[in-house]
């Protein structure tokens, strides 16, 4: 009667009401020896099957009488015929702990095929590669901090618990491979199993070390790349794979069979392709790897090496997820950095485009800021590392193909600093002079639909170019570049369509702020569209419209500050030029401003005698504009301090909080240090307007009014206490050499200021003596704030106190002997002065 009975519903029957024992024992009893043998393949289903990811916590026994009838079955079955089994097991395994359980029989398995293990083991690999490929990658579009987080995904969580599962299983087989076994193709199937590992999913973590130093993700793939280096001690061979996969769509010309089961296992594309390799080289090259120095050869050549790993990072840019991208920014700069400075551009190659392209796509489109700025930085960097004909080149492709304002106005700048850079030669490159300066003029003074095109859109490229042609119009007064020869095309042409331009867009937006605020009934919906870029905001708040049209007719205001600007440099040059006996293409324009309602042209022939620039009446009205312009954005960038810094972001912020273009932070050419400035200026400001309303005292003999003097000090200290943690890096840029005069001038506007509201009228010696004593304990006691942590600054002012009683000790000395202690007494002040300002390290 047993033979009758169905020995895998009995089995099932027997784990599912607990009776693991006798479910383990049914196995080797006689009388079920031929429907086992008959049913080997159903039982390793039905095992498998009962396992959940929750069974080896809730029921421990039956996953451990599981593994039990696992190696009894491997003992009794047939172990090609397991094998099979075992291998779709892998492939339909519904969790991860099935998978866990089939590993350890089927390594088992493995270890008894012995002669036919090549094949059988590359069977395994592929079907654990497929399992894990299937895990679903998350992407919460987080970022920063935030992205520590991804941690706890239940998905992030199975990928890193899967990967730590693998080591233990083909470790095995590595240590049985013999340094001189010629079985080559086991070394190779193991080998390209383990790269398939870098690919998906493991290519979608964050294995940064500075923000997952210590993930079981970072451990694993290392242990990887360590195992890779092993078995194939020169990981530089890949190159030529990465190559052919690029190039030939993975196919190697050597090798075209079309049986898959008789190409090699570096041929196989499912494991060795972009993805994976580009995984392989990001981990060797971008240094958040330790990497054996013999598996990276020095026989290559770098510039192979380099152009060929930037095959990788350009594959891995046109990824839209976060850990891709990371990756390809990171293996960017690491290979850029090994490129030499002022690289040749004999050495340029087609694949300098393609990544400048890949990192230009990312700048505009990803949607993680934090890789929007890296990339930013990246293509800077790449650029910079050419002489100037590769830079122009790259800087040419940027704005052709960017079809993007703001990208194109960041080339234009970069194009100026390297120009600025130039000028600093002995000789100016040709790379910005003559015919070739007038091409890029022509493409970075380029309007795509003329007076019509969309000037909101076009802002911050049209800013950028302004901005550019005024600076080489001021640098260039000698016009060694050729810059004349271009006055006519920008002022006939390129400023002529924009003041058009700027009247038609003022004139329509300036209609459709009117019917809004004209409009403005509560309850009445007014039908206003706008149309920005050729896309028509139709349904968006009345007060959103407002601030839209508002800053728009900012940033047309401003641009046409700076055309006033630029033709008025472009004439100074002019004339410049007629001075030095120089003739000049075309005509001259004096500009006139509009209330006088006229431009008048001068031939060159009569000009000496009718020349009389015309008196610009509202010189100072514009001058005062620009400043009114600056101080609203300094003012705003304030508040973005605390986050940005003194830097240049929080300008932008600024710039765009007031409703101007962010590119207009340009106005401020020492980037962060002016906004320190102006800091300092309003601080000051409102230091004197507090010490008028304070009791005053006039100083006589020794008497120093102390008590004035630290109140000053310590209101004046407290006024830094919103950007307390920031104040650092305002230090450490008030020290820049470009940056010393401001902050000297500051600094003693501010000790003559509480020496004179202290009451201080002294007109001898002492007065340069008192001055630069509170300066240095001003300084002194700044620094001192910054390391305060007590209850209302009580350590500080203690400070403040204390250093003003030493003053007094040495006022008291100065005044016994004032002609003696002079000489001393001014080269302790110049000395301190350098102290306060960092000068004491210049040479």
């Amino acid at each position: 009667m047993a033979e009758n009975i169905d020995m895998v519903n009995y089995i099932s029957t027997l784990l599912d009401s607990g009776k693991y024992k006798e479910a383990v024992g049914a196995v080797n009893e006689d009388r079920f020896a031929k429907s086992f043998k008959d049913n080997c393949w159903d039982l390793i289903a039905l095992v498998i099957g009962k396992i959940e990811d929750d069974t080896i916590i809730i029921k421990p026994s039956m996953y451990g009488a599981c593994e039990q009838l696992l190696v009894i079955i491997i003992e009794k079955c047939s172990p090609e015929e397991a094998l099979l089994e075992f291998i779709e097991q892998i492939e339909l395994a519904k969790n991860d702990a099935q998978f866990r359980l089939v590993l350890q029989p089927l390594q088992d398995l493995l270890k008894k095929m012995s002669v036919k293990r090549g094949r059988s083991l590359e069977w395994c690999l592929n079907s654990i590669t497929t399992y894990i490929e299937k895990i679903p990658i998350p992407d919460h579009q987080l970022e920063g901090q935030e992205r520590l987080l991804m941690d706890s995904d239940i998905n992030m969580r199975r990928v890193t618990r899967v990967y730590t599962l693998l080591p233990p299983f083909y470790k095995h087989f590595m240590k049985e491979l013999d340094e001189n076994d010629t079985n080559k193709k086991t070394k190779q199937i193991i080998t390209a199993f383990l790269i398939s590992l870098l690919g998906k999913p493991l290519i979608y973590l964050d294995l940064d070390p500075e923000t997952n130093d210590k993930s079981e993700a970072r451990l694993t793939c290392s242990m990887i790349i360590q195992d890779i280096c092993t078995l194939e001690k020169n990981v530089l061979k890949f190159l030529e794979l990465v190559e052919v996969c690029y190039r030939e769509g993975l196919k190697k010309s050597v090798s075209k069979q079309d049986n898959e089961d008789e190409k090699l296992p570096y041929e196989h594309k499912e494991k060795i392709n972009m993805t994976t390799l580009s995984g392989l080289f990001y981990a060797v090259f971008s240094g958040h790897f330790a990497i054996p120095e013999l598996a990276v050869p020095q026989v290559y050549r770098l510039d192979y090496v380099l152009n060929t790993v930037m095959l990788c990072s350009v594959h891995l840019l046109s990824f839209p997820e976060y850990g891709p991208l990371a990756k390809a920014i990171a293996l960017c700069n690491a290979v850029v950095d090994r490129f030499p400075q002022k690289m040749s551009y004999d050495l340029f190659s087609p694949i300098h485009i393609d990544m400048c392209k890949g990192l230009t796509n990312v700048a505009i489109y990803s949607s993680y800021e934090i890789l929007r700025k890296q990339a930013l930085a990246a293509i800077e960097c790449h650029i910079n590392k050419f002489d100037y004909k590769g830079r122009c080149t790259l800087i040419k492709y940027l704005i052709e193909l960017s079809n993007h304002s703001g990208m194109i106005g960041y080339a234009i700048t970069l194009y100026k600093n390297s120009i600025n850079e130039s000028y600093a030669q002995p000789k100016l490159d040709e790379c910005f002079t003559g015919a070739q300066l007038s091409t890029m003029i022509k493409k970075i003074c380029f309007l795509p639909h003329g007076a019509e095109s969309d000037l909101v859109e076009l802002a911050d490229q049209i800013i950028s170019a302004l901005n550019f042609l005024r600076y080489l119009t001021i640098k260039d007064i000698e016009n060694h570049t050729g810059i004349r020869d271009n006055f006519m095309y920008i002022e006939n042409i390129y400023l002529e369509q924009l003041r058009t331009g700027l009247n038609m867009s003022k004139a329509h937006y300036e209609v459709k702020l009117q019917d809004i605020e004209e409009n403005d009934v509560p309850g009445e919906e007014l039908n206003v569209s706008i149309n920005v870029g050729g896309n028509v905001l139709d349904k968006i708040p009345k007060e959103n419209k407002k601030e839209i049209l508002c800053s728009a007719l900012n940033a047309f205001h401003l641009i046409e500050g700076l055309i006033a600007r630029l033709s008025e440099c472009i004439n100074v040059n002019k004339m410049q030029a007629l001075k030095n006996g120089q003739r000049i293409v075309g005509t001259l324009a004096v500009a006139i401003n509009k209330r006088q309602g006229l431009i008048r042209s001068y031939c060159q022939n009569s000009f000496e005698k009718e020349l009389k620039p015309a008196t610009v009446v509202t010189e100072h009205e514009e001058h005062q504009y620009e400043e009114n312009v600056k101080n609203r954005i300094l003012e705003k960038a304030l508040q973005f301090v605390p986050k940005s810094g003194w830097s240049i972001e929080s300008l932008s912020s600024g710039a765009k909080a007031v409703g101007y273009p962010t590119i207009t932070h340009g106005l401020f050419p020492n980037g962060g240090a002016d906004l320190v400035h102006y800091f300092n200026i309003k601080c000051n400001e409102k230091l004197v307007d507090q010490m008028k309303s304070w009791p005053s005292e006039e100083l006589k003999d020794s008497k120093v009014p102390a008590k004035f003097v630290e109140n000053a000090i310590m209101t004046r200290l407290l006024m830094i206490d919103p950007y307390k943690s920031t104040w650092p890096k305002a230090m450490a840029l008030q020290t820049l050499p470009n940056n010393v005069p401001n902050c000297l001038a500051t600094l003693l506007s501010l000790v003559d200021d509480i020496c004179y509201h202290s009451g201080d009228r002294s007109v001898d010696f002492n007065w340069y003596a008192r001055r630069v004593g509170l300066a240095g304990i001003y300084k002194a006691a700044e620094l001192f704030y910054l390391t305060d942590s007590s209850s209302e600054s009580t350590s500080t002012r203690n400070f403040v106190a204390s250093r003003i009683r030493d003053a007094q000790l040495i006022q008291t000395a100065l005044n016994l002997n004032p002609v003696s202690a002079a000489p001393q007494t001014l080269t302790a002040a110049f000395t301190t002065a350098k102290n306060i300002l960092g000068m004491n390290t210049l040479k």
